[in-house]
């Protein structure tokens, strides 16, 4: 027994979508399969169907339209399954539109609609004549929704498919529409040559037969009509206004008037814009340029010129542009055109130019450079910002908070600044309308201030004295000066913070002063210091500080005969806080109380007595910690107000900011409180607080937190469920926001409708139909709530039509409906009727009125309106039932029943809508009628010799259909009158003469006796014939008879003759 194995591979051969939902299959035999497994998966989606097949082909079906499909096959037997197939993408077709209607405008042209499918950007359309079946389709291809076909002939019932085409070029299958062109009455082949430039339109047309006048209308939008006569085709209007749309009717007059439907319409150039508006964003240079719409437009063309004639267009079927490239520091103008719909080169001029200037670009390069002419003054120049009319520059110092000037130049001057001071610089340029962001500028240096803190060690041995001062900065110059009171005067320069004096004289007054300069400025000199040569007791006690451990180092001059020295500090109650020894001139005051001004004396250790301790110094000690430091936010600004307990020891205080993200700034004060602005949004920042004095700043508080309001929520997006009036909102959350209130509001409706979320959409439920909605998004963050910025709006679907009326004239078969109009965002309308069949037309209009053609004879329609938005379908409006005339009798048949009483038998065929009939018999001397509810009826005794026309209406309603075609019925000869006789008496002939009779194709006389035995006749085309070989000797009776094509006169009239009897 041999073991089955699995079949070979089978790969698919053949794939092709051949509808919107089905896709036909081939594949290859495998050796070993008895039947195939196809698989079908959704590309992008998840469906999955699965197929047996015995064949090498097979159809799937019931698939999504326009979807991508993953197709592979199995091949398959008892043993397993082979190997799986490559696989194949097939893409189903798109599915073919709906609501394709025919409408026909003129004879042999009819215009073709149908509702556009979405994503669907070329459309097939196939045309069939259904009396040719051997001749191929004419197919069209069509980038609209509506197509012309022209040269159709009448009285011809075509078959029209409307097909989507997809992306490469396969058309689906068609959506069938069958058409009956009607007869030839009305002008055709309307068209219109519009001329822009002249604001002319000529209108032509083809000749009609039996036409000797025609009268051209056109009618704009506001029904205002202007008419044109003509003995040829053509007629010429002129002075039309732009932006109309004008509806084209043609009558032509002969002995009656036929005029054309009216549905030939063109439109003219679009009118220039009107309202050009701008709105600008100076933090963004954002540009907003809006104006008022225009007709037959098919779409705006704006551009914006800078004052670099640099040109930024913008293409848009709305009535705005946003130009967000714009470039700081430009003029801009703005114009804006609208873009004819006909095609022509018929577009508007520009408008004038609407002009706005953007935001001022960043000043660049900013320097600062002290004045050493006058040290309280220093020059900040930069280079110069495009647009800029106006800059403002503000410094703050470590001493002073506030410093600021302004110009219209690249360069100002502040004043009053304090020595020594470093300035933090920023400026900003203004136009008048936008200011720009402060841009900070390099730290600055004022002229120095003068020495500060200069001191003296008098070494009375030595006879010597050491000054010294504070070093305020590395690399700057002191020059001490000793000036005795005579008058010689010694300098000393050098690049540190002393300088010793030698060889005084004891008992001299001197006076020490020194100066600073920095490389750029000298200081003024310091406070002068008076030396005496020969000291008593200690002087030129000095102080410094080490801030971070509250020591001073204390020195002094020494004093001659001193043993060792002590220094003490006290507060100013005298109260020693505390000491230290020396042997030399200094010492270390150590552990000193923060926040304290206190005095320092040295005591002068003689070998027998002590100094007196008069001299003193003063030191600071560094300032203690803030406490209870409190941050506030305001939330319109993102301002952080700092409050703090004041330290002891400090004259002002140094606020520092950290955000979570790395972002610094920082301010400074004298009082309790400081501001810090522009805070970042949607941020955490740590606050500390330090106080300073004129030495030493003291240790930071402990950080508090704040967090800044929320940053702007962006990116909002709205969609509408066109049936629920439901919209969902969406969004991109701003930095900060923890919850979010979308919120929707009208002009139109005082409801205001919102959602409440934490996440970054929400929906929005049972809005009210016709409304137009702004949508703002507020984010709430832990203290701040901030709103969106952009204006996004949302209109919900248009409100059902109301006051629907409709009316149609007898015999008609266009119907004018009415209604009124619609709230909301209203696109067009359109007018459904449905017969009773299930038969649909259909009309849009963009007004509140229109026509409806197409109608048929004998039918009763369901007539309903419908308001379109761009979006959305409205609600159906209610039902009008109209009926329209009925149709004309066909096969109309009529039957002469007895040719001597001439009545006549007339039947037809039943009419559609038909309620009672009229048949009409009409001859050339009078007409007769008869009427019935069946399809038959008699008229009698119709007249003698005439040929009638036999016609059919039938009435419904008051109503009246067209006229039935005529058929025809002739009735017998009338009888020949003045019949005479001349007899020929040799020969036995009677001439016989007779007057001409109605309806007689020949005659036949006939002579008869007595007993009615017929003794001769003749035959004869004209009004005479002869009797020959007449019996002799007798009394004849002679009558004449008409011959008619179906019926023979009677033989009533009579004429006698007698034979002579010379022959008997």
């Amino acid at each position: 027994m041999t073991a089955q194995t699995i079949p070979a591979t089978s790969q698919i051969t053949y794939s092709k979508a051949i509808s919107s939902t089905s896709i036909r299959f081939e594949w290859s035999s495998a050796q070993g399969a008895d039947s195939y497994i196809l698989v079908v998966n959704g590309t992008f989606h998840p469906e999955t169907q699965n197929f047996t097949y015995t064949t090498l082909n097979g159809q799937v079906d019931n698939l999504q339209q326009a979807t991508s499909y993953s197709c592979y096959v199995y091949s398959s037997n008892p043993a397993g399954l082979g190997a799986k197939s490559l696989v194949k993408t097939i893409r189903t077709l798109v599915q073919p539109p709906n609501n394709v209607a025919v409408t026909e405008l003129t004879q042999g042209m009819a215009r073709v609609t149908w509702n556009s499918v979405s994503g669907v950007l070329l459309y097939q359309m196939s045309v069939t004549a259904n009396n040719k079946p051997g001749f191929p389709p004419v197919l069209k291809n069509v980038s609209g929704t509506a197509m012309n076909i022209s040269n159709l002939e009448p009285c011809t019932t075509y078959t029209i498919g409307v097909a989507s085409i997809n992306m490469f070029l396969e058309p689906g299958e068609s959506t069938n529409f069958t058409f009956l062109t009607s007869t030839i009455s009305t002008v055709s082949s309307i068209s219109v040559e519009y001329s822009c430039l002249t604001s002319t339109a000529i209108v032509r047309w083809d000749v009609v037969f039996g036409a000797t006048l025609y009268r051209a209308v056109i009618t704009d939008g506001q029904g205002r009509s202007f008419n044109c006569t003509s003995t040829n085709s053509t007629c010429q209007f002129l002075m039309l206004v732009c932006g109309e749309r004008y509806t084209v009717r043609i009558t032509a007059i002969g002995n009656c008037e036929s005029t054309s439907d009216g549905t030939y319409v063109f439109e003219t150039a679009p009118c220039p814009p009107k309202a050009p508006q701008l709105y600008r964003e100076c933090s963004t240079n954002v540009i907003l340029f809006s104006w008022d719409s225009t007709n037959n437009t098919a779409y705006y063309f704006a551009i914006a010129v800078d004052s670099d004639q640099l040109v930024t267009e913008c293409l848009t079927v709305d009535t705005s542009c946003f130009f967000t490239d714009t470039v700081c520091g430009k003029t801009y103008s703005f114009y804006v055109r609208s873009i004819y719909t006909g095609g022509l080169d018929c577009n508007t001029g520009y408008t004038d130019g609407v002009v706005i200037k953007t935001a001022p670009c960043l000043p660049q390069n900013i320097y600062t450079t002290a004045n050493c002419a006058s040290i309280s003054s220093a020059v900040i120049t930069w280079h110069e910002a495009a647009g800029a009319k106006t800059y403002i520059v503000e410094a703050r110092g470590n001493r002073k908070d506030f410093y600021n000037c302004s110009s219209a130049n690249t360069s100002c001057t502040l004043t009053d600044l304090e020595c020594g001071e470093s300035l933090s610089v920023w400026i900003v340029a203004t136009n008048g309308d936008c200011t720009t962001d402060p841009v900070l500028g390099e730290v600055a240096e004022t002229a120095p201030c003068a020495p500060v803190r200069v001191g003296v060690t008098r070494d009375c041995a030595a006879n010597h004295v050491i000054a010294s001062w504070q070093a305020l900065q590395a690399g700057s110059l002191y020059t001490a000066v000793l000036q005795d009171e005579h008058g010689p005067r010694v300098n000393c320069s050098t690049s540190s913070n002393n300088c010793t004096f030698t060889d005084l004289l004891c008992g001299m007054n001197y006076n020490l002063t020194v100066t600073r300069n920095d490389g750029q400025c000298r200081s003024l000199p310091s406070s002068s210091i008076q030396i005496q040569s020969a000291p008593c007791d200690p002087q030129n006690i000095t102080t410094v500080l080490q801030c971070d451990t509250n020591t001073a180092n204390v020195t002094w001059a020494a004093s001659a005969g001193a043993n060792g020295y002590t220094a003490i500090a006290t507060d100013r109650q005298q109260q020693r806080l505390a000491s230290c020894h020396s042997m030399g001139t200094s010492c270390q005051l150590t552990s000193l109380p923060c926040g304290m001004r206190l005095n320092v004396t040295v005591q002068a250790d003689g070998t027998t007595c002590n100094s007196s301790s008069q001299p003193k110094a003063v030191v600071e000690t560094a300032p203690c910690i803030p406490t209870r430091v409190a941050a506030a936010l305001n939330c319109t600004s993102n301002i952080a107000s700092i409050t703090w307990y004041s330290a002891l020891g400090a004259t002002w205080y140094l606020v520092k900011v950290e955000s979570s993200q790395g972002y610094k700034t920082s301010c400074n004060n004298t009082v309790t409180q400081c501001d810090i602005p522009n805070l970042q949004c949607g941020q955490e920042y740590s606050i500390t607080v330090m106080g300073m004095n004129g030495v030493c700043m003291g240790p930071a508080s402990q950080p508090v937190t704040l967090v800044s309001a929320p940053c702007h929520n962006t990116g909002i997006q709205a969609s509408l469920d066109c049936r629920s009036n439901s919209a969902l909102i969406s969004w991109t959350p701003g930095n900060g926001s923890l919850s979010f209130n979308a919120t929707l509001q009208s002009l139109q409706d005082p409801q205001k409708h919102n959602c409440f979320t934490n996440g970054s959409s929400c929906n929005i439920g049972s809005l009210p139909c016709g409304q137009h909605y702004n949508i703002c998004i507020t984010g709430y963050g832990q203290t701040c709530s901030t709103s969106s910025k952009a204006l996004v709006t949302l209109d919900t679907a248009p409100c059902v039509p109301t006051q629907v009326n409709v009316s149609l004239s007898c015999g008609s078969d266009t119907a004018s409906v009415s209604w009124a109009a619609s709230s909301g965002l209203v696109s067009y309308y359109t007018v459904t009727a449905v017969d009773d069949n299930g038969r649909t037309l259909t009309s849009n209009s963009n007004r509140t009125s229109c026509d409806i053609s197409g109608l048929s004879c004998g039918q009763a329609y369901n007539v309903s309106v419908t308001a379109m938005s761009v979006d959305c379908t409205g609600q159906r409006s209610e039902v009008r039932r109209i009926s329209t005339a009925p149709c004309a009798p066909q096969s109309v048949v009529s039957q002469l029943l007895d040719c001597r009483t001439g009545d006549v038998q007339i039947s037809w065929q039943s009419s559609k809508g038909a309620q009672i009939y009229y048949a009409q018999a009409k001859s050339t001397v009078k007409t007769l009628v008869c009427n019935s509810t069946s399809t038959s009826c008699i008229i009698p005794a119709i007249c003698c010799g005439q040929t009638h026309n036999i016609t059919v209406v039938a009435v419904a309603n008051s109503c009246s259909s067209n006229t039935s075609v005529a058929s025809q019925v002739t009735a017998a000869p009338c009888d020949p009158q003045n019949i005479t006789t001349v007899l020929q008496c040799d020969t036995n002939t009677a001439n016989v003469t007779w007057a001409a009779s109605a309806g007689a194709n020949g005659y036949t006389a006939i002579a008869t006796d007595r007993q009615q035995q017929r003794l001769a006749s003749c035959h004869s085309m004209g009004t005479s014939c002869q009797l020959t070989s007449l019996p002799c000797g007798m009394r004849l009776n002679v009558t004449v008879q008409a011959d008619g094509t179906t019926c023979n006169s009677s033989s009533q009239p009579k004429a006698v003759v007698e034979t002579g009897d010379s022959s008997c």
